[in-house]
This record gives C-alpha cells, structure tokens and sequence, in this order.
C-alpha cells in the first residue's frame, strides 16, 4: 500500500486516536476505513443522480401514460 501524510486537526486527532485506542484498531486502518465509505457513498450518490437523470430524460407524459405503460408490460408476464 502506498503510503500518505494526512494533517488533521489537532480535535479530530485526539478523537480518532481515542477510538483507535477504544476499538483496539490501528488509527491508520480507522483513516483508511473511514476513505473506503466515502468513496463508496460518493459513488451510490453518482449512480443515483444518473438514474434520476435517465428517468427524466426516458419519462416523458403524464403519470396516466406511465401507468398504462407499465400496466401493459406487466400484463404481458402474467
């Protein structure tokens, strides 16, 4: 793993340090752990204002037309 220095601000260290001792894991893994799900959380933020967008652009009419639609394709499984 490549390593980095991260300043942080002398509270934030204190806390997560105090964690660290607490949990008895390492503060890096704490850091990297805590990157990991704001990576991810970015990432499901991303592909859910994708979606949004795709829905706008491929749903055009009134909620009635939706209905329909969508009525018709389920009664094409049954």
């Amino acid at each position: 793993m490549p390593v980095i220095s991260v300043y942080l601000k002398k509270n934030d260290y204190e806390r997560i340090k105090a964690r660290s001792i607490a949990e008895e894991v390492p503060l890096s893994r704490l850091v990297r752990v805590s990157i990991e799900k704001h990576i991810l959380t970015e990432d499901q933020k991303s592909a859910r204002e994708e979606l949004i967008q795709f829905l706008k652009k491929s749903l055009t009419g009134s909620w009635e037309d939706v209905h329909k639609e969508r009525e018709k394709a389920d009664a094409c499984r049954r």
